[in-house]
């Protein structure tokens, strides 16, 4: 179980151009990596309050993790939080949209996925507690909640970065967000807009073009294909725009031969990647750590699951400095304002987790 964060990408491409040099991030306290082997893991399958051990011994400990009366309780606020603030101005992100659109009008991008940082506090005793308001709020398929040390990394993620099942492999990146409706009417409103929506499509589309990329590098040849378009897939908070690629690996194919061919994910990058990722650098100045990098697990016998890291805070138990960063696509057919306010939907569920009483 672990992660790898996103400032990898430099020494997994290998390359010695000092210009893709890693830069400092706002999170630097953790490690742009880290993997562990658990001792023991526990399992629930879906719908059972009853765990069961899938690796290891069976510990002393495993009948406290059945749910106790009230456990399933909600804690509704975080007593002496400090809300997420964007570090950002509206001004100061319109003026880096500004730059990734000169970019774009220049030719030397396609497609820049563009990241702002936030920053709040909540005391670290409450750090269980705060997962538990985020993954209630949001319902996020991909989330995960790891502890090393101090640090925790609460994450709500509604995205598949990559798949491995035998020799399958599956990637599925979101590209296009909308709110949810009040009504079942509006709902499905928001839906049909999404889906028929010709700016996200355009974004969704390049991705999926550049993912297949990505996975012919490792795929037996004539198989990668798109499972999904343009799928509509409905969250707690938002209705995302998704697509699933998949393609069957080669055989002898390591994962560090995957991770090289694919990572740093399209989506959180842009197209083409390599010129997407030193644009990131330039305009959004510093790194990213963990953000838009993937965690998840490996199993013994080589399968894995990791997500993106996206709708994601890292919080220092130590200090309660939590660190968040939330973006999106940008292409010629972007608006700023519109770019701008979706960054702030997309941190709304984020915000409203550090909300407090008093």
């Amino acid at each position: 179980f672990g992660w790898i964060g996103y400032d990898a990408h430099h020494p997994l491409a290998g390359h010695d151009d000092a210009g893709l040099a890693p830069l400092t991030s706002p999170s630097s306290e953790f490690p742009v990596m880290h993997w562990n082997e658990p001792e023991v893991v526990v399992a629930w399958k879906p719908g059972s309050d009853t765990p069961e051990v899938v690796h290891g011994p069976t510990p002393d400990w495993l009948d406290g993790l059945r749910p106790s009366e009230g456990s399933t309780q909600v804690p509704q606020a975080v007593p002496a939080a400090v809300p997420l603030t964007p570090l950002w101005t509206r001004d100061e992100y319109l003026e880096r949209f500004e730059a990734v659109h000169r970019a774009l009008r220049r030719g030397d991008l396609y497609e820049m996925n563009l990241c702002m940082p936030w920053r709040g506090d909540a005391p670290g005793a409450d750090a269980w507690d705060l997962f538990r308001r985020l993954a209630h709020t949001t319902r996020a398929p991909h989330s995960a909640f790891i502890q090393k040390g101090n640090l925790r990394i609460h994450s709500a993620s509604p995205e598949r970065f990559l798949q491995k099942q035998g020799a399958r492999l599956t990637s599925q990146p979101i590209k296009g967000t909308i709110r949810r409706g009040a009504t079942e009417e509006e709902d499905q409103r928001l839906r049909d807009t999404l889906a028929n929506d010709e700016k996200e499509r355009a974004e969704n589309v390049m991705i999926v073009d550049l993912v297949r990329n990505d996975l012919s590098r490792v795929a037996k040849p004539a198989s990668v294909q798109v499972d999904e378009l343009f799928g509509v897939h409905s969250f707690a908070t938002v209705h995302q725009l998704i697509s699933t690629v998949s393609c069957e690996l080669r055989d002898d194919t390591s994962l560090l031969d995957i991770m090289r061919a694919t990572f740093p994910m399209g989506s959180m990058t842009g197209a083409p990647k390599e010129s997407a990722v030193r644009h990131i650098a330039a305009l959004e100045g510093q790194g990213r750590g963990i953000y838009s990098g993937c965690l998840g697990y490996q199993t013994p016998e080589g399968d894995f699951d990791l997500n993106v890291v996206i709708r994601t805070m890292l919080q220092d138990q130590s200090t309660g400095a939590i660190h968040a960063t939330v973006g999106g696509a940008i292409t010629l057919l972007a608006d700023g304002n519109q770019e701008h306010e979706e960054c702030l939907l997309k941190a709304r569920a984020l915000r409203e987790c550090l909300r407090h009483e008093g």
